[in-house]
């Protein structure tokens, strides 16, 4: 039965990650604006969030680094979108940043083990790099939700924290921004912590790409030469 489960696990494992890889693109692109608009209720926000969680967890399911926290992180979540904002007093913002932080930096860990470990450049390394790069500007939304909520005017323009998840559309824009460093303006961090983890996202966005570049070269031409 275990074996049938891993060859399915290992059969299905580039399909899930691509899976994965567009969940959490449309998560972040698509219903990140359309809550900030209003549009998308914090609640289907957080069990759409669950639902990008389940094919990680099945696809890092012998993985227990991966499995519990991804486990702990679905906990939070649906925990959360059960809860009514005015009864919670922010709480359920807390688990949902909690389980975007968890999911974020266990994902992150072994996405970027595969990444840039040894091997050829296939496939499943170059989509992985890609959910890689989402899974950075993820974790640093759950960092800068905390700062906001620690600190109500850590940034300029973000709208007050009201009704479930309401700013969490405009913090997914501002890690972007920040990651890729466009630096719109609109949206700017004050409080001197968020203007430090502004400061190392925007650091990482200009060093991902050149590391990955250049990794993905090495490899190649490993390959080549051994071949």
């Amino acid at each position: 039965m275990l074996k049938s489960f891993d060859r399915l696990r290992r059969r299905l494992s580039d399909p899930l990650l691509t899976v994965l890889t567009l969940m959490l693109s449309f998560l972040l692109f698509v219903l990140g604006p359309m809550q900030a608009a209003g549009d998308v209720t914090g609640q289907h926000f957080g069990y759409f969030f669950g639902l990008v969680l389940l094919p990680a967890a099945f696809l890092y399911s012998q993985n227990l680094f991966v499995a519990g926290p991804i486990a702990v992180a679905l906990a939070l979540v649906v925990t959360a979108a059960l809860m009514e904002f005015e009864q919670s007093q922010r709480t359920d913002l807390y688990l949902d940043w909690a389980a975007w932080l968890i999911a974020g930096l266990a994902l992150g860990v072994v996405v970027a083990r595969a990444v840039f470990g040894p091997g050829r450049v296939t496939y499943h390394r170059v989509v992985g790099a890609v959910l890689l790069y989402l899974i950075i500007g993820m974790t640093f939304v759950a960092l800068y939700g905390f700062a906001a909520l620690a600190a109500p005017q850590a940034f300029t323009n973000l709208p007050a924290l009201h009704g479930n998840f309401a700013f969490a559309g405009n913090l997914i824009y501002f890690s972007f921004a920040t990651l890729t460093t466009t630096g719109y303006g609109d949206i700017a961090p004050l409080h001197p912590y968020a203007r430090s983890v502004a400061n190392v996202e925007a650091i990482i966005g200009q060093i991902y790409p050149a590391t990955l570049l250049a990794r993905l070269v090495t490899l190649e031409l490993a390959h080549a030469h051994g071949s």
